[in-house]
């Protein structure tokens, strides 16, 4: 084989695998796109009809999750180290309070109370709570004149939402999206921890580095831990097994979906297409998630699809994302 032909079919290579990627990425935006409209299904009893407090919701959702991750884990590394968990068990348990217990309540009960149009452009501010919060705390992060540029576009869009959305016949649209917006500084606390964590560990190269897959498993661990008591204390009704048996069919179907297809499934099709393209053109991709979460409230729930007012706030989200992730060549 002559040396132009082995260049072109390693270049052939190259685009299949980031066809894959892209075709995985925007495959994950949508499931997580789904998960707005589909979250105020599940926690509003005007929209979906009888449900189960918000807080349950989570914790048999991490329940099945856990399960999932361990058996994941434990196929792909061989093991599950939990003596390295034992040992950094303070810096996990405060990930999963930010990532599982405080997320889940702000999107959750943000839910309850706003749209879940609203909600899927707020919590896409979460990109830029990371820019911010690593560039105080992480020597690696500079705030630089892109980032501020792309975090004013972002904060731009929250404010038309908050001003000017259609949708204002729910319960507490201004505490519901305050509630998501929590959400999301929750969430971006809990990334910048997570890199500092790996920072850390990779100092050390003769310990045990973490996978991503091994740092999720142990935070929903966590997590759950943290969130079950505080669920049983406000619904101490499924302290009983037998109250599990009256939760409606269609609250199953939707913990299902966020459990296996949104957490399982789209957070390994979103890692495979980090490793076949990379982790800064990939997180350009979850500018899509509001998109496709607008658009699926307004088919699914029939919500208000204002012309002027989700196009631009959206816009305004997917450049303030955009810059906030781009790097110098």
């Amino acid at each position: 084989m002559t040396k132009e032909k082995i260049v072109d079919s390693v270049l052939d290579a190259n685009r299949k695998q980031e066809i894959i990627a892209y075709l995985l990425l925007i495959l994950t935006t949508i499931i997580w796109g789904f998960t707005w409209p589909l979250g105020r299904w599940l926690v509003s009893e005007e929209v979906g009809g009888d449900t189960i407090p918000p807080f349950m919701i989570a914790v048999i959702r991490y329940f099945l999750a856990v399960i999932c991750f361990f058996f994941i884990l434990r196929f792909k590394e061989g093991t599950l180290n939990w003596h390295f968990a034992k040992k950094n068990w303070k810096i996990l348990s405060l990930m999963g309070l930010l990532s599982v217990t405080i997320y889940q309540a702000g999107y959750l009960i943000g839910e309850l109370l706003t749209s879940a149009s609203d909600a899927s452009i707020m919590v896409a501010t979460n990109a830029v709570w990371v820019i911010i919060i690593s560039s105080a705390f992480l020597k690696t992060e500079r705030f630089a004149w892109r980032k501020m540029v792309g975090s004013l576009l972002a904060f731009t869009a929250v404010v038309i939402v908050v001003g000017f959305s259609p949708n204002v016949n729910v319960e507490n649209r201004i505490l519901g999206d305050i509630m998501i917006l929590l959400g999301a500084f929750a969430y971006a606390t809990y990334t910048v921890i997570s890199r500092f964590f790996l920072n850390k560990t990779r100092e050390d190269t003769e310990s045990y580095q973490p996978s991503s897959i091994w740092i999720m498993t142990w935070i929903s661990l966590f997590g759950f831990l943290i969130t079950t008591p505080i669920a049983l204390a406000i619904s101490p009704e499924f302290l009983i097994p037998a109250t599990y048996l009256t939760i409606p069919p269609r609250i199953w179907i939707g913990i299902s979906y966020l459990a296996f297809i949104s957490t399982i499934g789209a957070y390994t099709f979103y890692l495979e297409g980090v490793k076949r393209l990379n982790a800064s053109r990939a997180a350009i991709f979850q500018a899509l998630v509001p998109l496709f979460g607008v658009l699926f409230s307004a088919i699914f729930l029939l919500e208000e699809f204002d012309v002027v007012v989700y196009p631009v706030a959206l816009l305004l989200v997917i450049l303030g994302i955009i810059l906030v992730n781009l790097k110098k060549n």
